[in-house]
């Protein structure tokens, strides 16, 4: 063997290795076992405790919504932060999950917002500037239809007759099926408990929770998550608000319908929620 042909295999060893342990992570994605359940006609359930990377613990939720079937929307409360659950059997739904960046002191979005087709003159989120976080926006047309795009100004979605509901949020993690360049920050960064949204094919939603801040389940940083949602099959996808925010909630199931563990009572239970804004209900 000559020593060109070796440095190639070598070479080629080499890189294979690399590629390996980079995309790991995504290989592991694919390979989770999922408990399944159908909660309605076009609303099912899926969720995972399960080991990746051979050492690293995770809890993860998921609601996959056909709207043919079923109606996504947000529920938003600019004057007092109320839980999840209590948001959620206030409007009727079947399943929410937390949505929005917003003040934990004083209630309201941080974030553009629009419900029902009107927007709060008085809200924080009409003050809404730029941030390299919230990059992102969910739509909800007319039609119902469930768009996921990079932000655009305030005046645009303030103007536009067919979007009734605007959520910006972010970062913006897939855009068709290409991986967004997330910015240098703690939030994109650091592991955390997340939620996310993403849009697997016309008419097909996905609303994912992953715990975290728990030796039971250590939470994802953004590049993880991203992977996640390519391994869902995500055409576009969107990060929420995660944290101790993070939540979801069906109707019926046992603990007041939270089915993830909410971390903002710092214990790995059902017991955790924390009061938010704004949540993603499925009607």
């Amino acid at each position: 063997m000559n020593n060109n042909l070796l440095i190639r295999i070598t070479f080629s060893f080499v890189l294979l290795t690399f590629l390996e342990n980079v995309s790991g992570q995504v290989a592991d994605f694919n390979q989770i076992r999922w408990e399944r359940e159908k909660i309605a006609p076009g609303l099912i359930w899926k969720s995972s405790h399960t080991i990746l990377d051979d050492s690293i613990p995770q809890n993860i939720n998921i609601l996959i919504i056909n709207l043919h079937k079923r109606k996504i929307a947000l529920s938003y409360n600019p004057e007092e932060n109320i839980t999840v659950s209590r948001q959620a059997t206030g409007n009727g739904a079947l399943a929410a999950v937390n949505a929005g960046f917003f003040n934990i002191k004083d209630g309201g979005s941080v974030t553009y917002i629009k419900t029902r087709g009107l927007i709060t003159d008085t809200d924080t989120a009409k003050k809404w500037k730029r941030n390299l976080n919230f990059d992102g926006a969910i739509v909800i047309d007319t039609n119902g239809q469930a768009i996921i795009e990079y932000a655009k100004a305030n005046h645009y979605y303030d103007s536009h007759p067919k979007y009734r509901e605007v959520l910006v949020t972010g970062p913006l993690l897939i855009r068709n099926w290409a991986k967004s360049v997330l910015p240098v920050t703690s939030l994109v960064v650091n592991k955390h408990p997340r939620t996310s949204m993403g849009i697997l094919a016309r008419h097909r939603v996905v609303l994912v929770t992953v715990d975290g801040r728990a030796v039971q389940s250590k939470g994802m940083n953004l590049s993880e998550l991203t992977d996640l949602m390519l391994s869902l099959h995500c055409k576009d996808a969107v990060n929420l608000d995660g944290g101790g925010s993070t939540t979801m909630w069906i109707t019926g199931k046992p603990f007041n319908g939270v089915v993830n563990m909410p971390s903002d009572n710092k214990k790995f239970d059902h017991e955790g929620e924390r009061a938010v804004a704004d949540i993603l209900v499925i009607k």
